[in-house]
């Protein structure tokens, strides 16, 4: 019996093990239990803080950049303990409680573009009994009129399982409501949702921030179009085109196609929510995107970090020349 049709047994409680013994052709007398007193548990730091997790691939992988991509993508304070259960199950334990909150609530995460699947782990469960299908992301419902704000948790819930929604106030920018909803990964991909109102059907387009590779032509996850049979399709048959998000709001004016520093779209402050982890994709060629600073944003960096003698915009020294001021920048390796 193979590891998932165990795991299969032993979550269905009683009955599933009487099938199981059924199966193996066991009776109660040939089975010599050894009793887990629950009195005496093993330590707490043994099975706390921990996740398992698997690449949604059907690719083979390299297990050792999979381990080392991983924990540079997720920026750790502390080092992680990994162990291999099988070419494709892993588990995870980290040393403190940031860690862990970071990695289960930060995703969600990739590794070559594709899904790292994870669920926390107790340490008493079966690791075949975890069932690992679903990944919580962020969605954006375009071109949505005001007045259809009611619905949006309804309409969320046509692409994934609602988890929560963002405040779409008047002081954030952008045409669409964001929602985090958790995908099942065996099902493809919503491209639109739709509302029914006086018998007229209204279509409203869905993207994804941080989306791991797709197919265009079925809308899974997991492989590209080109790996679609045998890669070769007509445009028309691409239809799960453009669902990645291209842009996130952000309050007081971040404009398309910009980085964002704070508000909806992320932060560059605090550990938890650094650079690497808000925009590094876990692969053997490390890159992180860069943060545009808007004019204004730079202008007041100058002037709050600009020391009190010799830089321009200081008190008493806004008659230093662009050569000195530019030469500072450089030696103090602000821009």
């Amino acid at each position: 019996m193979s590891m998932e049709e165990q795991g299969s047994s032993s979550a269905g409680g009683d009955d599933g093990i009487e099938r199981m013994m059924k199966q193996l052709g066991l009776r109660e007398e040939d089975l010599d239990a050894v009793v887990f007193e629950a009195e005496d548990p093993p330590p707490e730091e043994a099975t706390r803080w921990m996740i398992i997790a698997r690449v949604h691939t059907e690719s083979e992988y390299s297990i050792y950049w999979f381990f080392k991509n991983m924990k540079t993508a997720w920026d750790l304070a502390r080092d992680a303990k990994t162990k291999t259960l099988e070419s494709n199950l892993h588990i995870f334990q980290f040393a403190c409680l940031g860690d862990w909150e970071k990695v289960t609530e930060g995703g969600p995460w990739a590794f070559r573009g594709n899904s790292v699947l994870m669920a926390p782990y107790d340490g008493f469960s079966k690791p075949s009994s975890i069932k690992l299908n679903h990944i919580d992301i962020w969605i954006q419902i375009h071109d949505l009129p005001i007045g259809y704000a009611p619905m949006v948790k309804a309409l969320a819930s046509k692409v994934g399982e609602f988890k929560t929604s963002e405040s779409n106030s008047f002081g954030f920018e952008g045409n669409f409501y964001r929602v985090k909803v958790r995908l099942d990964v065996r099902n493809p991909l919503k491209s639109v949702v739709s509302i029914s109102r006086g018998g007229k059907r209204e279509l409203f387009s869905v993207k994804y921030d941080k989306l791991p590779n797709w197919c265009q032509v079925c809308g899974h996850l997991g492989h590209e179009y080109k790996e679609h049979g045998d890669g070769i399709h007509p445009p028309s048959a691409l239809v799960f085109k453009n669902m990645r998000a291209s842009w996130r709001s952000r309050e007081g004016g971040s404009r398309p196609g910009r980085g964002s520093r704070g508000g909806r779209g992320g932060s560059v402050s605090g550990r938890g929510s650094s650079l690497l982890s808000q925009n590094f994709t876990a692969d053997d060629t490390e890159e992180v995107e860069e943060v545009d600073m808007d004019s204004d944003d730079l202008e007041k960096n100058r002037n709050r970090d600009a020391p009190s003698s010799g830089i321009p915009g200081a008190s008493g020294n806004s008659g230093v020349s662009d050569g000195k001021w530019d030469q500072w920048l450089i030696n103090s390796r602000h821009l």
